[in-house]
Protein backbone atom coordinates (compact mmCIF):
# COMPACT_ATOMS: atom_id res chain seq x y z
CA UNK A 1 0.00 0.00 0.00
CA UNK A 2 1.34 3.38 -0.97
CA UNK A 3 1.40 6.37 1.31
CA UNK A 4 -0.25 9.52 -0.08
CA UNK A 5 3.18 11.02 -0.72
CA UNK A 6 4.32 7.94 -2.65
CA UNK A 7 1.13 7.90 -4.70
CA UNK A 8 1.52 11.58 -5.50
CA UNK A 9 5.14 11.04 -6.56
CA UNK A 10 4.15 8.13 -8.83
CA UNK A 11 1.36 10.18 -10.38
CA UNK A 12 3.81 13.02 -11.04
CA UNK A 13 6.23 10.62 -12.73
CA UNK A 14 3.46 9.16 -14.88
CA UNK A 15 2.36 12.64 -15.92
CA UNK A 16 5.93 13.67 -16.71
CA UNK A 17 6.50 10.59 -18.87
CA UNK A 18 3.26 11.21 -20.76
CA UNK A 19 4.11 14.88 -21.29
CA UNK A 20 7.47 13.91 -22.75
CA UNK A 21 6.08 11.09 -24.92
CA UNK A 22 2.80 12.67 -26.08
CA UNK A 23 3.69 16.36 -26.31
CA UNK A 24 7.43 16.38 -26.96
CA UNK A 25 8.36 18.30 -23.83
CA UNK A 26 11.87 18.07 -22.45
CA UNK A 27 12.44 16.53 -19.05
CA UNK A 28 12.94 19.97 -17.52
CA UNK A 29 9.76 21.35 -19.09
CA UNK A 30 7.74 18.37 -17.91
CA UNK A 31 9.09 18.57 -14.35
CA UNK A 32 8.47 22.31 -14.24
CA UNK A 33 4.92 21.98 -15.61
CA UNK A 34 3.96 19.30 -13.09
CA UNK A 35 5.52 21.25 -10.22
CA UNK A 36 3.72 24.44 -11.27
CA UNK A 37 0.41 22.61 -11.48
CA UNK A 38 0.91 21.10 -8.01
CA UNK A 39 1.50 24.62 -6.65
CA UNK A 40 -1.61 25.81 -8.53
CA UNK A 41 0.45 28.14 -10.65
CA UNK A 42 0.02 28.70 -14.37
CA UNK A 43 2.78 28.18 -16.84
CA UNK A 44 3.25 27.54 -20.54
CA UNK A 45 2.59 23.80 -20.20
CA UNK A 46 0.30 23.47 -17.16
CA UNK A 47 -2.74 23.05 -19.40
CA UNK A 48 -1.05 19.94 -20.83
CA UNK A 49 -0.65 18.52 -17.32
CA UNK A 50 -4.41 18.88 -16.77
CA UNK A 51 -5.16 17.31 -20.15
CA UNK A 52 -2.88 14.34 -19.44
CA UNK A 53 -4.37 13.86 -15.97
CA UNK A 54 -7.84 13.71 -17.52
CA UNK A 55 -6.59 11.25 -20.14
CA UNK A 56 -5.04 9.01 -17.47
CA UNK A 57 -8.29 9.00 -15.50
CA UNK A 58 -10.35 8.27 -18.61
CA UNK A 59 -8.09 5.32 -19.45
CA UNK A 60 -8.26 4.03 -15.88
CA UNK A 61 -12.06 4.24 -15.83
CA UNK A 62 -12.57 2.15 -18.99
CA UNK A 63 -12.46 -1.25 -17.20
CA UNK A 64 -14.51 0.10 -14.29
CA UNK A 65 -17.22 1.35 -16.64
CA UNK A 66 -17.18 -2.00 -18.45
CA UNK A 67 -17.64 -3.83 -15.15
CA UNK A 68 -20.50 -1.55 -14.13
CA UNK A 69 -22.22 -2.05 -17.47
CA UNK A 70 -21.75 -5.82 -17.16
CA UNK A 71 -23.24 -5.81 -13.65
CA UNK A 72 -26.19 -3.55 -14.53
CA UNK A 73 -28.56 -6.38 -15.61
CA UNK A 74 -27.78 -8.30 -12.42
CA UNK A 75 -28.41 -5.19 -10.33
CA UNK A 76 -31.77 -4.67 -12.05
CA UNK A 77 -32.73 -8.30 -11.43
CA UNK A 78 -31.65 -7.98 -7.81
CA UNK A 79 -33.71 -4.80 -7.39
CA UNK A 80 -36.78 -6.54 -8.82
CA UNK A 81 -36.27 -9.53 -6.49
CA UNK A 82 -35.89 -7.24 -3.48
CA UNK A 83 -39.09 -5.39 -4.43
CA UNK A 84 -40.93 -8.70 -4.69
CA UNK A 85 -39.57 -9.80 -1.31
CA UNK A 86 -40.66 -6.49 0.20
CA UNK A 87 -44.19 -6.95 -1.15
CA UNK A 88 -44.32 -10.51 0.20
CA UNK A 89 -43.07 -9.44 3.63
CA UNK A 90 -45.48 -6.54 3.72
CA UNK A 91 -48.41 -8.90 3.05
CA UNK A 92 -47.39 -11.28 5.84
CA UNK A 93 -46.83 -8.46 8.34
CA UNK A 94 -50.24 -6.92 7.62
CA UNK A 95 -51.88 -10.34 8.13
CA UNK A 96 -50.00 -10.83 11.41
CA UNK A 97 -50.95 -7.35 12.58
CA UNK A 98 -54.60 -8.05 11.80
CA UNK A 99 -54.44 -11.29 13.81
CA UNK A 100 -53.10 -9.46 16.87
CA UNK A 101 -55.92 -6.94 16.96
CA UNK A 102 -58.34 -9.43 18.53
CA UNK A 103 -56.81 -8.90 21.98
CA UNK A 104 -55.71 -5.86 23.99
CA UNK A 105 -52.26 -4.47 23.39
CA UNK A 106 -51.02 -5.60 26.82
CA UNK A 107 -52.15 -9.21 26.35
CA UNK A 108 -49.72 -11.72 24.85
CA UNK A 109 -50.34 -15.20 23.49
CA UNK A 110 -48.24 -16.51 26.40
CA UNK A 111 -50.67 -15.48 29.12
CA UNK A 112 -50.48 -12.77 31.76
CA UNK A 113 -47.09 -11.72 33.09
CA UNK A 114 -45.82 -13.54 36.16
CA UNK A 115 -46.29 -11.74 39.47
CA UNK A 116 -43.27 -10.93 41.57
CA UNK A 117 -43.26 -11.82 45.26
Amino acid sequence: MLTPEQASARAAIILMRRLIANHGLTVEEAVTAVAQRRRRETGPHTHLVVAEAHAVMAEALVPIRAAIEALAPMAQTLAAAMAELRRALRQTTTKAAAARRDRPAWATPYGPPLRRR
